[in-house]
């Protein structure tokens, strides 16, 4: 039986194959529930395939979180076969872009190998044993639509102890995996040893030239090209060197010597040990200083005020202006000059934040929590070392990106506060705490195995206490955030979930409304919140199959998207797409059900709001290219509406655009094939012969 078309755990509905290899099968998904779209990998149990070592590689995977690896989220095994549902990563391989572009500028290859030092520093310290990868090379590193690097296929990565000696055949790929990967090798694995791969993936990138077989050594690049520095060449060479004893020993001390390329000349090796020479004088002028630190300590003690003031204000001046990565900057800079100073820790916290629900949130989300996390409030040398207050905001923020990593996180955050008598007796208003524990614990597990009875629970006892409490708006609205990111992020597991998310919506509008001109009102995520109810009300829309509930998932989700432009806000393209899909959905519903004699113009009138807002699209960016699929399709309805002479001549235009931007964009993605796939059969039925 064919598998296109299946929908697996009445969720995930195969649409098209996205590759295939010696025992597997990598297909883009549909989520039924979330309207999201994944990789789902299908392996058949057969003879051929060593199903134990598929299994440890997904155990592998799973076990690791990290915004630059690939998630896995649910894995189904029917028969024999075994599907294991992962991100979608969403662009083209390191490999491909050579062979279709050529060699990669070198500002470009340094800022994806800094990219793939993070990815290797997690593997190597993520764990105690460190997880060697023993595969890098460009057809494993993707590119993704935002410019960000992803590191795949796992398939022969290996948590060993540390000096632990490998056996068995050469693994790897000849050209890229290091010498000791091979027989006749010390067949002593390390980080060593994706080291040497890393160097070779970036020797190929510049140079468009598969690296030499091991042990051969490579050439230096300027040998090949002038033009590359000399730096990158020093990089690349200690990268591969035979010798591992001679590379680079870890990944974070290849990045530092990738964050001073500049500097990485010959002649400035050079000055380093000249001055080498002259330490010893520098120290004695050193101790001789030390004696003048006392008597300038009480003028520099009055100063640090000064200097806080300068860095807050300056901070507060750039938010103001909406520059949060310069106001994040001040910010860190007064915390240094009063470390246990709360409320700038709190206020640098939220200029981390990303403003918009774009394709990065979450993954911006995360680093701000790292950041405060792993350099605040688990540093003993922070003045927030363990600040309950700090660690309650932080808390929240785990909960909401849906990473068990992160709600593990949470809830040893949570067991902290509570060990905080204080602050939970005195400082919240309620003790939400055990709320928050029983969502951040069901995050944590495998949803496929539990009752959710708890979860459900929870979630109504914190709207229950949320509503009746007397809390500020800004607690308030923190709290039905949460509960409509729940909802919204678990509906399969949840009771009535979009229902839940229209009452909550409604209840948070009714706090915004009546505090917008509150001086005391400082909730961040007004906007994301509307961006929230309006995307997850659309996704009921095309969930539910009843029509009574379409059209009331469709209107409730246009009225939030009006909530917005009340805002005057500039919504990004694909919250504009949803947008415009939900003008043209509750159109289509609505056609479905009148004659078309009979036609009532307010219907009519969506179709038009629909063309609007495709228009708006396109005039914002003429290269986009689902705006113009949309756009076309609806401008076909409207012309087939016409009783009288019909003129294709706009749509037919239309379509030679999407044309065009589908012959200059090679890395289109699989959702905007499928959707011009189905544009043209749409177009075939109007009787229209297209090209493309």
């Amino acid at each position: 039986m064919g598998v296109l078309g299946t929908i697996l755990r009445d969720r995930y509905e195969i649409m098209t194959e996205l590759g295939r290899g010696g025992m597997s099968t990598v297909y883009l998904a549909r989520d039924k529930t979330l309207g999201s779209y994944w990789a789902v990998k299908q392996v058949k149990n057969t003879s051929d395939v060593d199903m134990a070592a598929f299994k440890k590689e997904v155990e592998l995977l799973s076990s690791l979180s990290h915004s630059d690896i690939p998630r896995i989220v649910d894995r189904i095994e029917i028969g024999d076969d075994y599907y294991v549902v992962m991100d979608f990563v969403d662009g083209t391989s390191l490999g491909k872009k050579v062979l279709t572009e050529g060699v990669i500028e070198e500002s470009l290859v340094v800022e994806w190998a800094k990219m793939l030092c993070g990815v290797l520093d997690y593997l190597h310290h993520a764990k105690a044993n460190p997880i060697i990868y023993r595969d890098m090379k460009p057809e494993n590193v993707m590119l993704t639509q935002a410019g960000r690097i992803k590191l795949i296929d796992f398939g022969i990565a290996k948590e060993c102890p540390r000096g632990a000696v490998q056996t068995g055949d050469s693994i790897g790929t000849r050209g890229y995996a290091a010498p000791e990967q091979y027989k006749g090798a010390s067949n002593i694995l390390d980080e060593r040893s994706d080291i040497y791969s890393l160097g070779a993936t970036l020797f190929f990138l510049v140079t468009g030239i598969v690296p030499g077989k091991p042990p051969k050594a490579m050439r230096p690049i300027r040998q090949i090209n002038v033009q590359l520095s000399e730096g990158l060449e020093y990089i690349i060479m200690k990268c591969t060197q035979d010798d591992p004893t001679c590379r680079y020993q870890s990944a974070k001390e290849l990045l530092a010597d990738l964050n001073n390329i500049s500097q990485l000349t010959s002649s400035y090796r050079n000055k380093m040990h000249r001055r080498l020479w002259s330490f010893v004088a520098c120290v004695a002028v050193l101790l001789a200083s030390l004696s003048l630190i006392y008597v300038g300590y009480r003028g520099m003690q009055a100063k640090l005020e000064d200097h806080f003031q300068r860095a807050f204000q300056s901070a507060m001046a750039y938010q103001r202006m909406g520059d949060y990565d310069q106001a994040a900057d001040y910010y860190a800079e007064a915390v240094t000059y009063k470390p246990d100073d709360y409320d700038t820790y709190v206020l640098l916290f939220n200029s981390l934040l990303p403003k918009d629900q774009d394709d990065d949130y979450i993954q911006q989300t995360k680093a701000a929590i790292d950041e405060m996390s792993n350099r605040y409030l688990d540093n003993q040398n922070s003045g927030m070392y363990h600040n309950s207050k700090l660690m309650y905001l932080v808390v929240k923020k785990c909960i909401e990106v849906n990473d068990p990593a992160y709600a593990d996180m949470a809830v040893l955050y949570i067991e902290q506060i509570k060990q905080d008598a204080s602050y939970v007796d005195n400082t919240l208003a309620f003790s939400d705490l055990e709320s928050y524990e029983i969502i951040a614990s069901n995050c944590a597990r495998d949803f496929s195995t539990q009752d959710f009875t708890s979860f459900n629970e929870a979630l109504t006892e914190l709207e229950e206490k949320t509503d009746t409490e007397n809390l500020s708006a800004d607690s308030k609205l923190e709290n039905y955030y949460t509960l409509i990111l729940m909802y919204s992020t678990y509906p399969t597991y949840l009771e009535d979930p979009y229902v839940r998310i229209s009452e909550i919506g409604e209840k948070a509008k009714a706090i915004i409304d009546a505090n917008m001109a509150s001086e005391q009102m400082t909730f961040s995520n007004i906007i994301p919140l509307y961006e929230a109810v309006a995307s997850n009300m659309y996704n009921s829309a095309f969930m539910t199959q009843e029509s009574a509930d379409k059209e009331a998932a469709f209107l409730t989700s246009l009225l939030w998207f009006g909530y917005l432009d009340d805002l005057n806000d500039d919504l990004d393209e694909s919250l504009l797409l949803k947008k415009g899909n939900a003008y043209f959905g509750i159109f289509s519903l609505y056609n479905t059900i009148e004659s078309q004699e009979e036609i009532d113009p307010a219907t009519t009138a969506y179709l038009d709001d629909a063309i609007s807002v495709y228009s708006e699209i396109i005039q914002k960016n003429d290269d986009s290219f689902l705006g113009y699929v949309y756009l076309t399709e609806a401008t076909l309805e409207k012309v087939l509406l016409d009783d009288g002479e019909q003129d294709f001549s706009v749509v037919l235009a239309y379509y030679d655009r999407i044309t065009e931007i589908k012959t200059e964009n090679k890395n289109l993605s699989s959702v905007e094939l499928v959707q011009f796939s189905s544009l043209k059969n749409i177009m075939a039925n109007a009787g229209l012969e297209v090209d493309g």
